[in-house]
């Protein structure tokens, strides 16, 4: 079950061109692109109405794209509005037009009502763009449901075991949890829920270490935001008597199929602005790998498990209570529809 009347993560602003690109969004093919003439945003239907071609394979030509396998031309409202050789075009020869929108870097799509679509709801993260930061944003692929990826950072606790040797912490080692002090509570508000957990006197892995320069334990705490479908914005900071660090990390999952995602991670920085270690590389070759070689691995193995053991119901733990909030608000959605 996907929703309909919801803005949906479909690409990074920095991929769209006049060169169309298809992606997948609820098991819905779309072409993207970016009219050559005006510079408008266009999303389609991934097709021509004549022989069911994909239009990403096709050719943009001032503001209508062209179908490369019979020359078909489409609007940007869907409607063919040329075929060679043929002086009429029949009205039946259109697709669906979707409503885009690009805002801090991520470009949307509703694939609902269209008189419903309101880019006032596609979710801020104005952080992204603010003079005193630093930011890179990237895309990923899994083979993996884009709630499962989501669950991933519903509970942050799992930074302590997948990310200990890498910018998680030590918080959850047997022999160590005696010595760390851990807060944790969930609210939920219209439209979002919250999260907060702070752990203190906590070991980093060595990675979040070297951000800061910290030599000594610090307190970490962790303010975490979900609004539907799947973004979920998290603040990160670490502190000590030798410094402070504030990080935001932002993850949009957007499902491809009911197995697949499209996975949207940003991440701000607020130190080392001016050079040195870390700078905007430094972040996304270790960010992309943690995400390659950790999460999505993990992730995708759960999907796979899934599927063999018959989706089992989970066993919650106490650090699951935000992961439990947002699921029973999304339980809650379903029943709205």
């Amino acid at each position: 079950m996907f929703f309909e009347n919801i803005w949906y993560c479909v690409a990074l602003a920095s991929e769209i061109s006049s060169r169309p690109i298809g992606r997948v969004v609820c098991n819905r093919p779309i072409v993207l692109f970016q009219t050559a003439k005006s510079g408008t945003l266009v999303a389609l239907e991934d097709r021509c109405p004549h022989r069911q071609a994909p239009l990403s394979m096709g050719t943009v030509i001032g503001d209508e794209i062209m179908c490369g396998y019979h020359g078909w031309v489409m609007a940007a409202d869907g409607r063919c509005v040329h075929v060679p050789h043929q002086e009429t075009v029949s009205r039946n020869a259109r697709i669906e037009s979707y409503p885009v929108a690009a805002r801090e870097g991520f470009v949307w799509t509703w694939l609902g009502d269209p008189s419903r679509a309101d880019p006032a709801e596609i979710p801020e993260m104005p952080w992204l763009v603010a003079d005193d930061r630093s930011s890179i944003l990237s895309r990923f692929h899994a083979r993996a449901n884009d709630q499962l990826m989501a669950d991933n950072l519903l509970d942050v606790s799992h930074a302590d075991f997948l990310h200990a040797g890498s910018f998680g912490s030590r918080a959850g080692q047997r022999g160590e949890t005696d010595t760390v002090r851990q807060e944790m509570e969930t609210w939920t508000k219209p439209g979002s829920v919250h999260s907060r957990r702070v752990l203190k006197n906590v070991a980093l892995g060595p990675m979040a270490a070297a951000w800061g320069g910290f030599t000594e334990p610090v307190t970490r705490t962790t303010s975490q935001n979900w609004r539907p479908t799947n973004t979920i914005n998290i603040e990160l900071a670490m502190e000590n008597r030798e410094n402070r660090i504030l990080i935001n990390h932002d993850h949009i999952m957007t499902p491809e199929t009911e197995t697949s995602s499209h996975y949207f991670f940003a991440f701000t920085r607020d130190f080392v602005l001016d050079g040195g270690y870390p700078n905007d590389e430094d972040m996304r070759r270790e960010q992309e790998t943690t995400i390659r070689t950790e999460d999505i691995p993990m992730v995708e193995a759960q999907q796979r498990n899934r599927i063999a053991f018959g989706d089992p119901l989970d066993v919650p733990g106490q650090a699951d209570k935000f992961l439990i909030a947002v699921h029973r608000r999304i339980a809650e959605m379903r029943g709205e529809r």
